[in-house]
């Protein structure tokens, strides 16, 4: 039996959550947070320029905004810049036990 496109899916978001997710809790220390395209960079999800030079970091910022959903990041704003993405207390907390 092969494996369903639903069930291919569902592993692909799950293995780039826990990507995204260990980037983050790798860098928790860094109170103004990380940027989308800063964690595809660091675990090589960023698409690299093509012929144009846009979305280049969409697959990260989908998988942040369905991990913020889930409330296991929140987003650092800062006056005058843009920011980053944290775990939340909660799941920072749940990593480190495991």
């Amino acid at each position: 039996m092969s494996i369903r496109p639903r069930q291919l899916s569902r592993m692909g978001t799950f293995y780039l959550q826990e990507a995204v997710l260990d980037v983050l809790y790798k860098h928790h220390s860094e109170s103004y947070g990380v940027g989308a395209a800063e964690i595809g960079k660091i675990a090589d999800i960023y698409r690299r320029r093509g012929p144009s030079n846009i979305m280049n970091d969409a697959i990260v910022t989908g998988i942040l905004n369905s991990l913020h959903e889930e409330g296991k990041v929140e987003r650092v704003r800062h006056k005058g810049r843009r920011g980053g993405w944290r775990l939340t207390k909660q799941e920072f907390n749940r990593r480190r036990d495991d």
